[in-house]
């Protein structure tokens, strides 16, 4: 929040603010997300009075840090089990993120929405209630579809759906979704895209193993074995070959090499014996009085 060209009287009011900023990326970059996140929160009800008369968005890099650090706090409770807290916070996302809240820049409010809206659909997805999960991300896809990009992680989005509508048993809906994904991560010219989401894995890799998923699925296995082999070779690349989704692509890859095998073979037995039914000569008639 920059302050140095605005009149002094609101330079002193925005002061907590700024130093509250200060602050909590402080907290963050340490780690420490829910003193981050306490932190702002304890100063917007101190300067309540002040927010009220605030006129656009002159206080929405605090919002946008708040909205931030409920999600995360959301996600890492989810990912330790405690689906009660998770879900607090994700509320608070929402509600903060609301298109009522004036105070926060319109297309930054979209993108964290949309963000609110898929850690919503990983949430849901957890409890096993699918049909909810699917409803909440085909709402941040279409956020991102109408923001494209502005939104953080839209190949995320279509990940998620991916392994969700793969979990429903759409598989073919799942394979679109993994081919949207890849689309995202790529240039326009092919060559991979920059993408400050990967944490930990490469989503190029997840993708393309998330293809060869499908495509196994529907039993498309030349299909499959290419898409494997370019999740392996992407992962190879980026992670390592010693990284578990490394070598679990290895694995997938040399089952479905072993499937594809199987089915030519089963299919030249049955080529073979469709031939032998059908082309071999008609039986002859018996000479009389022999047995037939």
């Amino acid at each position: 929040m920059a302050s140095s060209d605005l009149p002094e009287e609101l330079q002193q009011q925005l002061a907590p603010f700024i130093e509250v900023e200060r602050r909590y990326v402080e907290l963050a970059d340490a780690g420490d997300h829910e003193g981050a996140v306490r932190a702002l929160e304890t100063v917007l009800r101190q300067e309540q009075a002040v927010v009220q008369q605030m006129q656009d968005t002159v206080l929405s890099s605090v919002f946008e840090r708040l909205a931030v650090g409920y999600n995360t706090l959301g996600m890492k409770y989810l990912k330790e089990g405690d689906s009660g807290l998770s879900l607090k916070f994700f509320q608070k996302a929402d509600a903060l993120t609301d298109p009522a809240n004036l105070h926060m820049n319109p297309d930054t409010r979209l993108v964290l929405r949309a963000v609110t809206y898929n850690n919503f659909g990983c949430f849901y997805k957890s409890l096993g209630k699918l049909h909810t999960a699917l409803q909440y991300l085909k709402r941040a896809q279409a956020i991102e579809e109408k923001n494209e990009g502005r939104c953080q992680n839209p190949a995320g989005t279509q990940l998620n759906l991916c392994a969700l509508l793969s979990q429903m048993g759409k598989h073919g809906d799942a394979l679109v979704h993994a081919q949207r994904a890849l689309y995202y991560l790529h240039d326009k010219d092919g060559s991979a895209a920059d993408s400050g989401a990967q944490q930990g894995e490469s989503l190029v890799c997840v993708a393309y193993f998330n293809m060869g998923a499908e495509y196994e699925h529907l039993r498309k296995w030349p299909q499959a074995i290419q898409a494997y082999e370019r999740a392996l070779q992407n992962c190879g690349q980026d992670l390592g070959d010693d990284h578990p989704l490394t070598q679990q692509v290895a694995a997938s890859l040399k089952q479905v090499r072993s499937k594809y095998q199987g089915s030519r073979v089963v299919h030249s037995f049955f080529r073979a014996l469709w031939a032998a039914l059908f082309s071999a000569p008609p039986p002859q008639p018996a000479a009389p009085g022999e047995t037939p």
